[in-house]
C-alpha cells in the first residue's frame, strides 16, 4: 500500500497542475470550430482564434511596450518568445497565466461589461494583457532551477504580493481595484483576506497587494523591488531558489512582519482621518433591512413599490446565487424564483414582470449571456434572446418594449425588442473599442440614458435620442457616474459614482441640469431604487445598500429629503501620497494598434507548443524486497489540446515482477475529450470477503467524455462517456482467498470489454459536500460488456442503473435517498462481482479524463456484515443524517 499511496499522491498534484489550463479549465468545452493563427513579434507569440483577425495589431502594441516598461523595473529579461493567447469563445472577464518554464497567457477578449467591474481609462485589452504578463516577469524573476518543486518547501510567490505587483506595474491606483475594499477592511478592522468569511476576501488580496506595492516603492524605491525578486538562497549548498520570507528578512529591515506593521499604521492614519471627515451609515437615519442572504448583488423595486426582487449569495459556507422577490410591507414576505448565473443586472418591466440576463451556453456551448423575463403570476421564467450576448435589459418607451445591450465583439450597442413579436432593432451604432451599460429609459424625457465607456477612456451618463440618434452628455469626464435609477415623477435620477473612490450617490435634475450629492459615506453606499411612498409618510425614500462590516450587506430605506453631510475633504498628504507612487517605467494607458510590430504570421501549430509542466522523482522503500525509484512527467499544451502524463515506479531488487507505470495522453482537438492510455499498474482495489484484494492491469484504454448541453442548468451538469479497454488481470496474493469454501478465488484473464454511461448531477456548492451535502440528486446509467475477441477470455454483460436524492429536513438534518440495480450475465471473473461489500470502499477523488479505476464501487449495507454476491442486486438505502462533528 506504501507505493500504491505514493501514486495517489502524486497524481493528485499532477492532476491539479494539467487540468488547470486551458480556457476549457473555466468553459469545460472544447472549441474545434476555432482555426488558431499565430502573429510573431520581437518577443512574443500572439494566438488568436482566426475570426477575431485584426486584435493581434492592438495586442501587439501593448505586449511590447509592456515588455519594454518591465523589463527596466524588474531588470529581467527572456531567452524566448511569451505566448500569450487571446480568445472571444466565453464571455469571462478574465485571463490568467502560469508559472511553468516556458510560461504563457490565457486571456479572453471582446467583452463588452467589464467596465462594470473596474474603473479608470484602461480598456480591456490594454488591463489585462499588461497585467498578466507583469505575472509572468514575476515569475521570471524568482524562477529556480527546481521549477515547480520550489513551491514544495518555499513560498516564492504569495497571492497578495503576486497581484499587488502586478497592478502597481501596470494600473493606477483606483476604486475597484483597491480602495473601496482596503478602507472598509480598515474601518471593520479585519484585514483577514483568507477568511472565508467575506465575498471580499479575494478584492482585499488585491488591494492589499496593491496598496502594500505602492508603499514599498515609496519608502525603498523601485531598486529595492527587483533586488528583493534577485535575492536566491541555495538548496544544500547547490540548487539557487527564491522565497518570499527569506528575502524580505534580508533585503528590508525587520523583515516582512516589520514591514507589514509600518504599513498598517500608515494606512490606518490615512483612512481614519478620511473617515472622521465623511459620513457613517447611522447618519443615513434609517432603519437597516435584512433581506434573504448574506451578501448582495443587486436589487431593484417594482414599478408600484410593492416588491423589492433582491439577488443575493446564501454565505459564504453555501454560495449559492440566489433570486428572491420580497413584499415592502411590514410581512417582508419571501419568495425564491431563480437561482445560478443569474447577472447583477435586474429591472422590473411591469409589477408581475422582472427582466434579468443569466450566464447560459450558446452557440458551439460557449458561456455567453442572455436576457430573460420572469413572470410572477405564471412563476415561469423565459429566455428572450437567444446566442446574443446580451446584458442589462429595461423596460422600454411601451408596455412591449425593452432594451438592453448586445455584445458585438467587444462593442456595446443599444438594441430594442417587441416582446410580443420578438423582433430587434438596434438604436445605436457603434464601433470600435466602446463599451454600453445600464440603460434606463427616461419617459419625461423621451430618450434613453446609459454609462457609455468611450474609446479614448472616458466614462459618461449619456442621453441618447431614439428617433434623431442624437446623443447628449450630462456629465464630466474621469467622476465615473454609473448605473442610475429614475425617480418616481421621471424628473431625476439617481446614481453611483466612484470619484470618492468608493460608491457613492448623487442625483441629477433633468430641468435644471444640476448635479447634488446624496450620500457621502465613507465607506460607500449605492443606489437601488426609489420609491414613492415607502412608510404611507407620502414620502419619497431611496433604497440605499450600504454596510460598515466586510461580513453582512445591508439595504437601508433612506429620506429622498435628507441633508448631506459634505464637508471639504483635508487629507494627510504624508500619509495620502503612496496611493499615486507609480513605476519609474510606466506603461501608457493609451496605446494604438501597430500591425508594422508583427513580424511574422503563421497557422498554430498545438503539437510543437506542448509544454513541460512538472517532472520530478524520488527514492522510495517498502521492505527489503521492494525498494527503489518513483517518477513522474507532465505536459501540456495550452490551449489543452493535447496533454501528457507518465508515471510509476522502478523496484531495484524485482524490476521484473515489482515495476509499475502508467502513461496517458489526453486529446482536446474534438467536442468531447479523448483520452489513450497504457498502463501496468495496480488496479481495481477492492475488499473481497475479508481480505482487500489489488490486481494487476497490464493494457491500454481509449475513452470518450462528451458534455451535454441539453440537460444543462444551474447548478447542474450531464455527460455522456464510452471506454473501450483491453487488458490482462492478474490478482495479487491470490493464495489468500484459496481457502474460504464460500468465495471463489480470483482469476487470471484477458479482458475486451467496452462501457457506456450517461449521468447527470445537480448539486449545489456547500462547504462540507464531501461528506454531509445539504441537497443533490444524480442518475446514472451504464451499461459494460465483454466479448472472446483479441484473445479474451470472458463474455460479459452488466447493466446499472444508479440514482440518490438529498431532501431537506429539520435545520441540517437531511435525508438521504438511494437505490441501485444491478443485472450481470456471462462468465464474469469472480473479483468482478456485483452484490454487497463487507466494508466501505477507499475512494479518491480524481478529474474524470484520468484513466486508472484504482479501487471498485461495490456497496456495503450499513450494519449488515456479510459478502454478498449475485447476478441480479437491488440496493435501496433511506438514511437520516446529522451534521455531528465538524470535518
Amino acid at each position: 500500500m506504501f507505493k500504491k499511496s505514493i501514486l495517489f499522491i502524486a497524481l493528485s498534484f499532477s492532476v491539479q497542475l494539467l487540468f488547470a489550463q486551458g480556457f476549457n479549465s473555466t468553459s469545460g468545452r472544447n472549441h474545434p470550430e476555432l482555426n488558431w493563427q499565430v502573429a510573431e513579434t520581437e518577443h512574443f507569440l500572439i494566438m488568436y482564434p482566426e475570426r477575431i483577425a485584426g486584435i493581434e495589431g492592438e495586442a501587439a502594441a501593448i505586449a511590447e511596450q509592456t515588455y519594454e516598461a518591465l523589463s527596466k523595473n524588474l531588470e529581467v529579461t527572456f531567452d524566448q518568445k511569451i505566448r500569450i493567447y487571446l480568445s472571444d469563445e466565453d464571455e469571462v472577464n478574465n485571463g490568467f497565466a502560469v508559472p511553468f518554464s516556458r510560461p504563457y497567457t490565457n486571456i479572453w477578449v471582446n467583452l463588452n461589461d467589464y467596465s462594470e467591474i473596474w474603473t479608470g481609462q484602461e480598456k480591456w485589452l490594454r488591463k489585462v494583457i499588461a497585467h498578466e504578463l507583469a505575472h509572468i516577469f514575476h515569475f521570471e524573476a524568482v524562477k529556480s532551477p527546481l521549477g515547480l518543486l520550489q513551491y514544495t518547501f518555499a513560498n516564492p510567490l504569495p497571492g497578495f504580493w503576486t497581484e499587488g505587483l502586478a497592478q502597481y506595474e501596470t494600473e493606477k491606483w483606483d476604486s475597484q481595484r483597491g480602495d473601496r475594499w482596503l478602507r472598509k477592511a480598515i474601518f471593520d478592522d479585519d484585514l483577514n483576506y483568507s477568511s472565508g468569511q467575506s465575498l471580499e476576501d479575494g478584492r482585499l488580496l488585491y488591494a492589499m497587494g496593491n496598496s502594500q506595492l505602492r508603499y514599498f516603492a515609496e519608502q525603498y524605491r523601485d531598486t529595492s523591488l527587483a533586488n528583493l525578486l534577485q535575492h536566491r538562497k541555495k538548496l544544500f549548498g547547490l540548487i539557487r531558489y527564491h522565497d518570499f520570507g527569506n528575502a524580505f528578512e534580508e533585503t528590508i529591515d525587520g523583515g516582512y512582519s516589520g514591514f507589514y506593521d509600518r504599513w498598517r499604521k500608515h494606512v490606518n492614519v490615512y483612512y481614519n482621518t478620511v473617515a472622521s471627515q465623511m459620513e457613517r451609515t447611522d447618519s443615513l437615519h434609517a432603519d437597516e433591512f435584512s433581506f434573504p442572504g448574506q451578501f448582495y448583488f443587486d436589487a431593484s423595486v417594482s414599478p408600484d413599490d410593492s416588491l423589492l426582487a433582491v439577488l443575493s449569495l446564501t454565505s459564504m459556507s453555501r454560495p449559492v446565487r440566489r433570486l428572491y422577490v420580497t413584499s415592502t410591507d411590514s410581512s417582508r414576505q419571501n419568495t425564491l424564483i431563480g437561482e445560478g448565473a443569474i447577472n447583477s443586472d435586474l429591472n422590473w418591466l411591469d409589477p408581475q414582470h422582472l427582466l434579468y440576463s443569466r450566464m447560459v451556453r450558446g452557440k458551439h456551448s460557449s458561456l455567453i449571456n442572455d436576457i430573460f423575463l420572469y413572470d410572477l403570476e405564471k412563476e415561469k421564467e423565459t429566455r428572450l434572446t437567444v446566442n446574443r450576448k446580451a446584458k442589462f435589459p429595461a423596460a422600454g418607451s411601451s408596455q412591449n418594449q425593452i432594451g438592453y445591450i448586445v455584445n458585438e465583439g467587444g462593442t456595446g450597442n443599444l438594441f430594442v425588442m417587441n416582446l410580443e413579436t420578438r423582433k430587434e432593432e438596434k438604436l445605436t451604432d457603434y464601433s470600435g473599442d466602446i463599451q454600453l451599460l445600464w440603460p434606463l429609459w427616461v419617459e419625461g424625457e423621451n430618450v434613453w440614458l446609459l454609462h457609455r465607456f468611450a474609446e479614448n477612456g472616458d466614462r459618461n451618463l449619456v442621453l441618447i435620442d431614439p428617433e434623431t440618434g442624437s446623443e447628449k452628455t450630462i456629465d464630466p469626464e474621469q467622476v465615473d457616474n454609473r448605473k442610475a435609477i429614475l425617480s418616481p415623477d421621471g424628473s431625476k435620477i439617481a446614481y453611483i459614482s466612484l470619484r470618492d473612490e468608493v460608491p457613492n450617490v448623487f442625483i441629477y435634475d433633468f430641468e435644471s441640469g444640476v448635479e447634488s450629492r446624496f450620500t457621502n459615506l465613507f465607506t460607500g453606499g449605492e443606489v437601488f431604487g426609489w420609491v414613492s411612498d415607502f412608510d404611507s409618510t407620502g414620502e419619497e425614500h431611496l433604497v440605499i445598500g450600504a454596510s460598515e462590516t466586510r461580513t453582512q450587506d445591508k439595504l437601508h430605506f433612506v429620506s429622498a429629503g435628507r441633508e448631506v453631510y459634505q464637508p471639504e475633504l483635508n487629507l494627510p498628504e504624508t500619509y495620502a501620497s503612496w496611493r499615486h507612487q507609480s513605476p519609474e517605467n510606466e506603461i501608457p494607458s493609451n496605446i494604438k494598434p501597430n500591425p508594422a510590430l508583427i513580424t511574422d504570421r503563421y497557422s498554430y501549430n498545438a503539437f510543437q507548443n506542448l509544454t513541460h509542466i512538472a517532472s520530478f522523482g524520488f527514492p522510495y522503500y517498502s521492505d527489503a524486497n521492494d525498494w527503489g525509484v518513483f517518477a513522474t512527467s507532465n505536459w501540456t499544451e495550452p490551449l489543452a489540446k493535447h496533454t501528457i502524463s507518465g508515471g510509476g515506479w522502478l523496484s531495484i531488487p524485482d524490476p521484473l515482477n515489482k515495476s509499475y507505470g502508467a502513461l496517458s495522453y489526453i486529446n482536446n482537438q474534438l467536442y468531447p475529450t479523448l483520452t489513450f492510455s497504457v498502463y501496468q499498474i495496480p488496479e481495481n482495489g477492492q475488499y473481497y470477503g475479508e481480505e482487500f484484494l489489488f490486481e494487476e492491469y497490464i493494457g491500454a484504454d481509449i475513452a470518450i467524455n462528451w458534455p451535454l448541453d441539453v440537460f444543462s442548468s444551474s447548478y447542474q451538469n450531464s455527460s455522456w462517456s464510452a471506454r473501450f479497454r483491453h487488458y490482462s488481470t492478474d490478482p495479487m496474493g491470490e493464495n489468500r482467498f484459496t481457502s474460504n469454501p464460500n468465495l471463489a478465488t480470483p482469476q487470471n484473464a484477458t479482458v475486451t470489454d467496452l462501457q457506456l454511461s450517461w449521468q447527470i448531477k445537480k448539486q449545489r456548492p456547500w462547504k462540507n459536500n464531501s461528506y454531509h451535502p445539504l441537497d443533490g440528486t444524480g442518475l446514472q446509467l451504464s451499461v459494460k460488456a465483454s466479448e472472446k475477441i483479441i484473445g479474451s477470455d470472458t463474455r460479459t454483460l452488466t447493466s446499472d442503473i444508479h440514482g440518490y436524492t438529498v431532501q431537506p429536513f429539520l435545520g441540517l438534518n437531511r435525508i438521504f435517498l438511494e437505490g441501485r440495480f444491478q443485472s450481470q450475465w456471462g462468465n464474469n471473473l469472480p473479483q468482478n462481482y456485483i452484490g454487497f461489500s463487507r466494508y466501505d470502499n477507499v475512494d479518491i477523488s480524481l478529474p474524470n479524463d484520468i484513466p486508472l479505476q484504482f479501487f471498485g464501487d461495490n456497496e456495503r449495507i450499513r450494519g449488515y456484515r456479510k459478502f454478498v454476491t449475485g447476478k441480479q442486486v437491488a440496493f435501496g438505502s433511506v438514511e437520516y443524517r446529522i451534521p455531528f462533528i465538524p470535518s
